[in-house]
Order: structure tokens, then sequence, then C-alpha cells
């Protein structure tokens, strides 16, 4: 368990990362937003990142928000082993060898079909009560949650709207999570971390707490908090700075560099030390 907690163990910089750690790593989980993408896209440094990490025969593994129809490609087209979508709705994972596609879903296609129809409700209230939110562009690729847009296509709302959204979420009895540029609400008990445990399960035959010197999770924002507190390696790029104030459970390392940046030099790092 990560024990990082606020007011101390103030997370240390990347480069304190051991080489033992780093040579044994098989398993780096990833967000994608303001993670491996700077002000909304990829820089071909920071995709080349996710190659070089694949080629050093780590598995990468993106765990996000973002929606079904993203992550389809994603399995398919990027160098993963896998992709935990909708915040641990599911994972997907593509065998290039027998082009087949794993899905794995924690609620079935009939209790998604359920829980689409009081989602919708919730956006349309949340439309009406909170000026300036929006349903997020991707929505019609989602299959198990709604994301509202609080800053990625809408001029950015301040942090009483986003609290507002958040409230309306939980009194109509989803679970919500903030990332740095969406609300995402479901119904369900699933999060990141149980569809993380279930990866890996499946994957490797083994439980999670039995890989935690072989796993590594970066991550930029307070959505990304169960995995800093469940997870002993964990990392932020430094964007993470100015949320510290919102979070309990802190990641372990931080990096210098924002985003892409950030991404890329923890991959440098941790490529470094693997070589020494």
């Amino acid at each position: 368990m990560g024990n990082h907690s606020k007011g101390h163990n103030k997370p240390e910089n990347i480069k304190e990362i051991q080489e033992k750690f780093c040579k044994n790593l098989n398993f780096l989980f990833t967000d994608i937003d303001d993670t491996i993408t700077t002000d909304g896209l990829i820089d071909s440094s920071a995709f080349n990142a996710v190659w070089k990490i694949f080629k050093a025969g780590i598995k990468v593994v993106p765990v996000t928000g973002r929606p079904a129809g993203w992550c389809d490609h994603i399995a398919r087209m990027w160098p993963v082993a896998g992709v935990i979508g909708e915040n641990g709705s599911f994972y997907f994972s593509y065998n290039h060898t027998t082009k087949k596609m794993k899905r794995r879903y924690f609620l079935s296609g009939k209790e998604r079909d359920k829980n689409q129809k009081k989602l919708k409700a919730i956006g349309e209230r949340i439309i009406r009560e909170v000026p300036g939110s929006m349903i997020a562009s991707d929505q019609p690729f989602r299959i198990s949650d709604l994301a509202i847009d609080y800053r990625e296509d809408t001029e950015p709302l301040g942090k009483q709207a986003v609290n507002k959204i958040c409230r309306i979420m939980e009194e109509e009895g989803a679970t919500y999570k903030v990332s740095s540029i969406h609300v995402n609400c479901w119904f369900g008990d699933y999060d990141k971390v149980a569809c993380l445990k279930q990866f890996l399960k499946d994957t490797t035959g083994a439980e999670m707490d039995t890989l935690n010197e072989r796993i590594i999770f970066i991550g930029d924002s307070p959505n990304d908090e169960p995995m800093f507190k469940e997870l002993p390696y964990t990392v932020a790029v430094s964007n993470i700075n100015k949320f510290l104030d919102d979070i309990t459970n802190l990641p372990r390392y931080i990096t210098q560099n924002t985003s892409g940046k950030g991404f890329e030099e923890m991959v440098n790092i941790i490529i470094g030390k693997r070589n020494l």
C-alpha cells in the first residue's frame, strides 16, 4: 500500500528511483490526458517514449477515463499490452498474432444499457443547472459512463462549478471522478484499481500485491489518487503540483517536467537505470 499522505512524505524526484526496481519492472500503467499528451496533442517524442518502454520489454497499459471507441483504437494500434478505459469499466487487450481483441467488462450489456438511461438524465440536469458545462464530445463513443466537459472543448469552468457538477452526480447516486478535463460518473462497483487488479490476474495469474515490485503507475491529477494510494511505486508529472492540496495520498515520485515531457523524463530515467 502507498503511504504517501498529506503533510509529509513529499514526492521524491523521479531521479531517486532505485536501479534494482527499474531492472525488475514488468508493467507500466499510465494515464493518457496531460500525462502522455501535452495541450491535447501527443508529441512525437512522447509517443516515441511509449515505444521505447515497449522495446525495453516492459508492458505498457494506458489507464484512462476515455471512451470504449478510443480504447479499441489504442489497444490495436499503440504498442500496448492492453488499455483500461472509462475509469475501470473494462479493459481491452489485442493479440497481434491471433488478431483477436479481448474485451473484459465489469457490467453486463443489460446493466450498461439500463445505466445509460440514468446517466443521460444526469447529463441533462447538469447542463440545466451548471452554466457553461457541456456533455463531452467523446460521449457517443462511451458505453458505461457520462463525461461532462469542464475545460476540453469549453471555456474552463471554475472550482465552484466543478464542485456543483460533482454534487449533482452524488445526489443522483453515481460514483464520480474529476480528471484534468472532464468530470466522469458511472453506476457500478468498479474503479481503475479494481480493473487494474483484474487485468493483472487475467494476464499473469497472480494477485496485484505479489507484483508490487514489478509495477509502476504514472498520472497527473486527483482522479489518479486511488492508484497513488494502492501501489507503492507511483509517479506524477509535475502538473500535479497545482492539485497537491486536494490529494491525501501523494505519488511516491514526481517529474520535473509537465505532461508529455514529464512522461519522457520518467521513461528515460527508468531505461537508463535498466541499462546500468
